[in-house]
């Protein structure tokens, strides 16, 4: 918003409803209704998020979003149609993330508290057996040295390697910007968002 110049009344939902996309699609379709007649363009500064926005829409509104699949994907965009699809051995995260209460490092404190060091620790094994690197974006939206630190730290209690991964705020701008082109899904008013709109990409 401050690089754009742009400030659009602005509601921040829960980060913990990313969780669960049918949770999060009611709680995007409340607010949706909550404005309706009362604005022309709703801006949904997010992704697909496991299916979260399909069939979202509004009676009296156009709506616009990215059109990726995944939150990870629209941070890694650094160029229109290079598309970064991300490591499948590599936990990301920026940080809001971080500050989460689903945070991975946070959810391993909690197991500890829980269950002890040696259930815990088993626990852990299982959940990023998979898993290689924890990677810290830099968006640009935010001091990434301030975090490094506490990222490598993290990274080195779960076992696993640390990189910083280059990523990009740019296609939240363009929405913010209204600069709509292959990279967004558009809704009229009374139509609903599916998942056909998010294919090929």
């Amino acid at each position: 918003m401050a690089r754009t110049g742009r400030t659009p009344e602005t509601v921040w939902l829960d980060k913990g409803l990313h969780d669960s996309p049918a949770v999060l699609r009611a709680a995007l379709q409340e607010e949706i209704d909550r404005r309706e007649g009362t604005c022309g363009l709703i801006l949904l500064g997010m992704a697909y998020c496991g299916g979260a926005l399909d069939g979202v829409g509004s009676r009296s509104s156009a709506i616009a979003v990215p059109r990726f699949d995944d939150c990870i994907r629209l941070l890694l965009a650094l160029a229109p149609g290079k598309h970064d699809p991300g490591d499948s051995r590599s936990l990301y995260f920026t940080r809001q993330w971080m500050a989460s209460d689903r945070y991975i490092a946070r959810e391993m404190e909690g197991y500890r508290r829980t269950y002890g060091e040696k259930k815990a620790a088993k626990i852990q094994r299982a959940m990023l057996s998979g898993y290689r690197w924890l990677r810290l974006v830099d968006t640009g939206g935010y001091e990434l040295a301030a975090y490094e630190d506490a990222a490598k730290s993290d990274a080195a209690a779960l076992g696993l390697a640390y990189s910083d991964q280059q990523g990009t705020v740019r296609v939240l701008e363009k929405l913010l910007r209204h600069e709509f082109d292959e990279e967004f899904c558009l809704t009229k008013p009374g139509e609903r968002i599916t998942q056909r709109q998010f294919w090929n990409i």
